[in-house]
């Protein structure tokens, strides 16, 4: 059973039952995740049966198992559970009592990365692990380009439409990222921010109008909101629904392409993210 809600417990009987503080105080720096799971580690998994184990991944997936017969059966339960809701590898943030998690393992679980052969007999696709489709679109400076033209970038490649709510919501936190990356790694690490469903200048009179201009914007070459279509290098198209079960949708690609990580929907703080990238660029072949 996977968990996700609140037991119905009096504030005064948690106050009573509240383990050390350190577990406690640990709560808050569960990364990427939402209230939610935060909530159900506070209320839920901390007063669970043995064995028990909790687990997440990079973009926010998470799970936890109880009542198992060892701890190490807990531990696979949960991220066998964690691993249904994410291509991300999923990791231990704790098992029974004890906090495991491994703070320096975490932001190397976007790897270990392709070698340039692998690369190149990688299928193609929009998976962890295949070479994402080489899509054209327009520079900020009006330059045409392809995905296979940034090899040897790490690319952030992003889809968002101005009428979406979630990609409005998560605009600041892009720009935090951006800012961040574009002072540590400049030139490593190409932004590609692709509109969908609507011409460009729509997106761009929304980031203009609402002072959000620092993220550099491509045109996707999208005309009308009835386009629901991305161009290949070759001149094909490809549905976006293909490559965005929903908006906004977020990919990054290693220096060859490879898709090593995916997320559908928003994030919350992308700067939590940073050392990520700090890892792709620096042992991606």
């Amino acid at each position: 059973m996977t968990y996700s809600g609140h037991l119905k417990i009096p504030a005064i009987l948690i106050l009573l039952m509240l383990p050390s503080l350190s577990v406690a105080d640990e709560t808050i720096h569960i990364p990427h995740v939402d209230q939610k799971a935060v909530d159900s580690y506070q209320f839920d998994y901390i007063y669970a049966g043995q064995h028990r184990a909790f687990a997440i991944a990079s973009g926010g997936a998470w799970s936890w198992k109880s009542n198992e017969a060892t701890s190490e059966q807990a531990r696979e339960a949960a991220l066998a559970a964690c691993g249904r809701y994410t291509q991300q590898k999923c990791m231990l943030y704790s098992v029974d009592d004890e906090i495991v998690f491994d703070r320096q393992a975490w932001p190397r679980s976007w790897g270990p990365y392709k070698s340039e052969k692998q690369s190149r007999m990688a299928d193609t696709g929009a998976r962890l692990g295949q070479r994402f489709y080489d899509l054209r679109f327009t520079d900020q400076q009006g330059v045409s380009q392809t995905l296979s033209d940034l090899k040897g970038k790490v690319v952030f490649l992003h889809f968002w439409a101005r009428w979406c709510p979630s990609c409005r919501h998560e605009f600041g936190t892009l720009i935090d990222l951006y800012q961040i990356l574009n002072s540590q790694h400049k030139d490593k690490v190409a932004f590609v921010v692709l509109q969908v469903r609507e011409p460009i200048e729509i997106s761009r009179a929304w980031t203009k109008k609402h002072g959000v201009t620092a993220l550099p914007l491509s045109d996707s070459g999208v005309k009308s909101d009835e386009d629901k279509e991305l161009t290949l290098k070759d001149g094909s198209r490809i549905a976006d629904r293909k490559l965005a079960r929903v908006f906004p949708a977020t990919y990054v690609l290693d220096k060859n392409g490879i898709v090593v990580f995916s997320h559908m929907g928003s994030i919350r703080d992308w700067t939590e993210y940073v050392p990520f990238f700090d890892d792709v660029v620096r042992h991606s072949p």
